[in-house]
């Protein structure tokens, strides 16, 4: 079944933004049940045009974790960024923070040209994947800005650190994962003192993206 966000309810229809019309079009949609997401809830409705579905019923589904899960991800090349969203929405990520570090690339430093094109991404992903929620993608930050901000649980791979077992979370956590050249030393002490858990992943040196999806389908 077809699963659609919808941006505005009128009585018993939905309607659809623009773009999500367009794809409709393109799916030739023939008076059908879909599934449709309004502020977080889905509904079964009745497919009417491009643009306009009929309430059958509320649903109970909720495909959300309850709590937050928050992605910081390092500017890396694009196309691999573009993974890592498209990776960590699916896998129930709540909101998703850009950060700069001591190694950053400084040819990634600037977002904002393609932050349109990130959080369509997004979307997309979140309608794919069956999500409640659109992940944030929040303003990009420095690493001391990320250890600063008032998430009890944090983690941290590190790929010198003692290798410690990673366990389910049960409570909202901030997961970190570094750029290509990954962490300075005195960025991972900063951590220490803050209190971030330090975790080793694998024996291998994983890419960012690679990384950031080893650690939310262990710890969710």
């Amino acid at each position: 079944m077809y699963k659609f966000f919808a941006n505005k309810k009128e009585g018993e229809f939905f309607t659809f933004s623009e773009e999500t019309s367009k794809h409709m079009k393109v799916l030739r949609l023939k008076n059908e049940e879909i599934l449709v997401n309004f502020e977080k809830e889905f509904y079964l409705c009745n497919f009417i045009d491009q643009n306009k579905a009929k309430i059958i019923k509320k649903t109970d589904i909720n495909n959300e974790i309850g709590f937050e899960v928050v992605v910081a991800l390092p500017l890396i090349k694009a196309s691999n960024f573009e993974i890592a969203l498209q990776k960590v929405t699916e896998l129930g990520a709540t909101k998703i923070i850009p950060f700069k570090s001591a190694f950053t690339d400084i040819t990634n430093v600037n977002i904002e040209p393609k932050r349109q094109r990130y959080e369509k991404i997004i979307f997309e992903a979140s309608q794919q994947s069956f999500r409640n929620i659109v992940p944030t993608l929040e303003q990009t930050l420095t690493f001391d800005e990320l250890l600063n901000l008032d998430i009890k649980d944090k983690i941290l791979a590190y790929e010198k650190a003692k290798n410690m077992p990673l366990s389910p979370v049960k409570n909202d956590v901030l997961l970190i994962v570094g750029p290509e050249g990954g962490f300075h030393i005195h960025e991972i002490e900063k951590a220490k003192k803050k209190c971030v858990k330090i975790v080793s992943l694998t024996r291998s040196i994983l890419r960012a993206e690679t990384a950031i999806i080893f650690m939310l389908s262990r710890l969710l």
